[in-house]
């Protein structure tokens, strides 16, 4: 069973303001679901936006939306979108085919694709394109889903199934605005959807027992160290895995880093553990 743009509607559940930063890995997951969206667009799949109670968890980010302004945008309470009935007269009803991505896993994801497939749709799931704030709750989530005949997929293999054919007029944009770049977010995207710094005064950073630099939570350090803090509650240090991750959260200023070493010592951190290994020890600073 292949995905078939003309049969096709893309379904992104829940993507809100006040719900991603909890969300593990979400600057990586926005920059996947604005891949997808831009996907979709180039194919002609239809898009369809759910919001969970958007008068306390907030509209779905802007980032997302500008991808699809024209797009429907449906709310609810209940966490399964069948469930609360907000996808009547939408393209998701109307269509056989149904490609979902969104947050969280567990929860309105897998109950809304349960639930559509309990109607009769060919539902797939994005498995790079979803999210929970726990990475065992959207690995379970994943299996059971499959177990239930959920199609599990990925978003390039959405891409190349809407586009059917190399020879398509539209193979030639999709390789070069989607394949021959990787998704990323601007830095200062990425910055808004990690978790709040707020309570801490700044973070140490030690290697070999030696303090080696200092990240202050002030003007002009604030997002280094939310860049950080983020790569230690995710890794519990800054090893050689999350400094690789550290500098794609830097987006475009790491191009920049590497052409001018010491204009961005931050940066130049994660460079130097990727090439000599080890990695830094953090003491966080709490305010006084």
């Amino acid at each position: 069973m292949l995905m078939r743009a003309e049969d096709c509607s893309l379904l992104v559940v829940d993507v809100q303001e006040k719900l991603i930063a909890a969300i593990h890995d979400a600057p990586r997951l926005l920059a996947s679901m604005r891949w997808l969206l831009d996907a979709a667009k180039l194919n002609g799949v239809p898009v369809v936006f759910s919001e969970q109670y958007p008068q306390g968890l907030g509209a779905t980010l802007g980032l997302l939306k500008s991808a699809a302004p024209d797009a429907p945008v449906v709310d609810k309470t209940l966490f399964s979108c069948v469930a609360a009935d907000c996808l009547r007269n939408t393209p998701v009803e109307a269509r056989s085919q149904v490609l979902i991505c969104g947050i969280e896993a567990h929860v309105c994801v897998l109950q809304t694709a349960l639930e559509l497939q309990a109607q009769g749709k060919q539902v797939f799931l994005v498995s790079d394109a979803i999210g929970a704030r726990g990475r065992e709750d959207k690995a379970a989530a994943l299996a059971r889903a499959a177990a239930a005949g959920v199609v599990i997929v990925t978003r390039e293999m959405a891409l190349f199934e809407w586009l059917r054919d190399s020879r398509a007029p539209k193979f030639r944009e999709a390789s070069k605005n989607l394949l021959q770049q990787a998704p990323c977010l601007p830095f200062q995207d990425a910055l808004a959807v990690l978790p709040r710094i707020d309570h801490l005064a700044g973070m140490q950073l030690w290697r070999e027992g030696k303090l080696e630099a200092i990240i202050e939570n002030r003007p002009g350090q604030a997002g280094s160290l939310a860049v950080y803090h983020a790569l230690f509650r995710d890794f519990g240090a800054i090893t050689p895995k999350a400094a690789r991750l550290g500098q794609w959260l830097y987006c475009e200023h790491a191009d920049d880093a590497r052409k001018h070493p010491g204009k961005h010592p931050n940066i130049d951190r994660l460079f130097s553990l990727e090439v000599m290994g080890g990695g830094y020890g953090v003491r966080l600073m709490m305010p006084s």
